[in-house]
């Protein structure tokens, strides 16, 4: 893949650089803990990111240093088995479109769907949708912004797009809540806001007063489950927390998303690129959940259960009440993701749009149409996307 600078770009206010797998082990890491924690994440992942999520297929993982910011890129080719962090097609097509209309219950819907996206889908496909570089992407299902300004968020997307001229530019998982700078600033650069999911925020003090979560602590003492410490894990404990993962959010809920492998978990345990958090009982892990904090916001793309076993134990409770608690203690707002929005809504949760920002000006129209078709759909939708349980 060619870039037309593969070092570096000029700018009067800020020192930009891009890196790849080939170049990265000359990246001066900051010393910040987000820098810290890109050394510990990138140079891995970057060199074979497959070897830690199955599902990215044709994607190359880079990483542009802006001053003392680092921003991981991702740059994909379409593949129709793609997890949706790294393809606009899974997100809104295979995933979005096709597979999220099963949980309306209702076959008449289903069938209108699947009758309007398969030509969709082909055209989709035709305009190269998944030609993109997706911005401050770690690969998870939610990214978290760092400490970066207005003014170095202008000159990342310049040279992204001198960089990549035949790519839309997308900066992934931004929302009026956290980020309303990102946000602003996108808009005034000329990027389009395309809705992305309806993604619920907790704040732990008010969470853990509700009756709900009082409750949670009940149910955790009563069961009799220990609370223990990923660092504690052992490799077998760690492949059982693969597949308690996988019993939830790919068997569940969609093999579109991130398929961790055990190299990503033991990743995760070894250079503590999660804090992971087991439950475990009469000598078995049964529920896992790891998150990361950035800029005061926590969040967990790590959560399974074993399915298998009755309700009544909770493990999804108790999972959510584990992630409050640690909250607390780092005095952090808590990203709770998308999904199940009752149980969060009656937890003090607040549903908050989340968007890709998307810039195509530089693009030929071919490529253009593809998301201003999907932004008119998305605009339609927001309002009752706020009134689903997702």
């Amino acid at each position: 893949m060619a870039l037309s600078n593969p070092h570096g770009a000029t700018h009067p206010l800020h020192t930009l650089q891009l890196f790849t797998r080939e170049n990265i082990h000359t990246l001066q890491f900051p010393s910040s803990g987000d820098g810290e924690y890109a050394h510990r994440y990138l140079p891995r992942v970057m060199d074979d990111p497959q070897k830690y999520i199955r599902n990215v297929h044709n994607t190359q993982l880079m990483a542009v240093k802006i001053d003392d910011v680092i921003l991981p890129i991702s740059l994909t080719n379409f593949h129709p088995e793609n997890t949706y962090t790294v393809s606009p097609y899974s997100h809104y097509v295979s995933y979005g479109g096709l597979e999220e209309v099963k949980h309306l219950n209702n076959p008449p819907a289903e069938k209108m769907v699947k009758l309007i996206m398969g030509p969709a889908a082909c055209y989709f496909r035709y305009a190269e949708l998944d030609k993109v570089v997706f911005v401050n992407n770690y690969l998870l299902s939610t990214n978290l912004y760092p400490s970066v300004n207005s003014s170095q968020l202008s000159a990342v997307s310049e040279a992204l797009i001198k960089w990549f001229p035949d790519r839309a530019i997308i900066f992934r998982s931004v929302d009026q809540k956290k980020n309303p700078h990102v946000v602003q600033t996108l808009d005034e650069l000329g990027y389009d806001l395309v809705l992305s999911r309806q993604v619920w925020y907790m704040d732990p003090a008010t969470a853990l007063k509700t009756r709900q979560c009082k409750e949670d602590l009940r149910v955790l003492r009563k069961n009799e489950y220990e609370v223990v410490n990923g660092r504690d894990l052992s490799d077998d404990e760690l492949r059982r927390a693969v597949n308690l993962y996988e019993l939830l959010y790919l068997q569940k809920y969609s093999y579109y998303n991130p398929q961790f492998t055990f190299d990503f978990l033991k990743l995760a345990r070894d250079e503590e690129i999660l804090n992971m958090y087991a439950l475990k009982k009469a000598g078995r892990v049964d529920a896992i959940m790891g998150f990361f904090i950035r800029n005061s916001v926590m969040t967990q793309p790590l959560f399974g259960y074993d399915t298998s076993l009755p309700l009544a134990e909770g493990l999804y409770r108790l999972l959510t009440l584990i992630t409050l608690q640690e909250g607390l203690k780092r005095n952090v707002l808590v990203h709770a993701s998308g999904g199940v929005g009752n149980f969060k809504k009656v937890r003090g949760g607040e549903s908050v749009t989340e968007y890709n920002a998307v810039y195509t000006k530089h693009l030929p129209r071919k490529q253009r149409l593809p998301w201003k078709l999907i932004q008119a759909v998305s605009r339609a939708a927001i309002p009752y996307f706020k009134k689903m349980d997702f």
